[in-house]
């Protein structure tokens, strides 16, 4: 008979997988150091052409708004500066990382597009908060939100499909997941990104985004990507009494500050972005119209 699993198992298996990539490390690096010049970091980072590539399709995309092209990791270090080129960093590693993944558990298509829009409204509705200057980190927290779903998937597929299968009947996920595991996705993903030695507001918000009331540290982010989280279904036209209809079922969520206006709002930039951004990281090929 096997061991039963445990969080503290998962977390001791070796896998490249979990790693993050030596360039992600030396980038990040150069990024804290502040005698570190703008050429420097853009010159480890064209070492890796394929995350050059998807960090200038980032900062030149309509998501980012500036109004002059972008043509070196240089320029996009001295525009955006080091906080921001930080988070679009850690989104297209973590892409690189993870965007290649094949699961028999669940589409990953579909998870991507929740993970993905989730950060885009997080980043949408961030900027309409006292926390706007937090828009770019709450991008990587909606990103990140639901990493531990897809490292059971990974690591232990048989427990991941039968928690699959009761969300499928309508059980609660954590309440799934803590009477087949003993532990949640949400364990999973907080202890993953806390190893890979990410900020501690990732951590938190991997932690609590279904239950943000239980934050300490960062209660309105974690109001903020929990909001975007019961968002997403959402599809344009979007009309405000669709969203207020929405937000009865969603608690806590006046403690963000924002009016049903900005949430419109926020949704319906969601959604006609969330696939040119996952075309941008890797994880899907851009849709084409053909009615177009």
């Amino acid at each position: 008979m096997s061991d039963p699993i445990t969080l503290e198992s998962l977390l001791e298996q070796d896998s490249e997988l979990f790693s993050l990539p030596e360039i992600y490390i030396r980038v990040s690096e150069l990024l804290e150091n502040t005698d570190s010049s703008s050429a420097q970091i853009g010159k480890v980072i064209e070492t890796d052409p394929a995350l050059s590539s998807r960090i200038l399709k980032m900062v030149n995309s309509a998501f980012y708004g500036i109004p002059k092209t972008i043509a070196s990791i240089s320029q996009s270090i001295t525009i955006l500066g080091r906080d921001r080129l930080r988070q679009i960093l850690i989104g297209t590693v973590l892409s690189g990382v993870f965007g290649k993944v094949q699961s028999h558990v669940f589409l990953m298509e579909d998870f991507w597009y929740h993970s993905v829009k989730t950060a885009i409204l997080a980043r949408h509705l961030g900027r309409d908060s006292t926390v706007s200057g937090e828009a770019e980190a709450l991008f990587t927290a909606g990103l990140l939100h639901e990493m531990g779903r897809l490292i059971l998937a990974q690591k232990i597929p048989d427990q991941a499909t039968e928690i699959q299968q009761a969300l499928d009947m309508d059980e609660d996920i954590i309440q799934a997941e803590q009477r087949i595991l003993g532990f949640t996705h949400c364990d999973v993903g907080a202890a993953f990104i806390e190893k890979w030695g990410l900020p501690a507001m990732l951590v938190d918000v991997a932690r609590y985004h279904h239950n943000p009331e239980l934050s300490e540290a960062f209660k309105l982010e974690n109001d903020l990507v929990h909001l975007a989280n019961n968002l997403v279904f959402l599809v344009s036209p979007i009309a405000q009494q669709d969203v207020e209809y929405v937000l009865e079922n969603i608690q806590g969520w006046e403690r963000c500050g924002l009016t049903a206006d900005q949430i419109v709002n926020a949704c319906t930039l969601a959604d006609e972005q969330v696939y040119e951004v996952m075309e941008m990281l890797g994880m899907v090929q851009m849709k084409i119209d053909l009615d177009d």
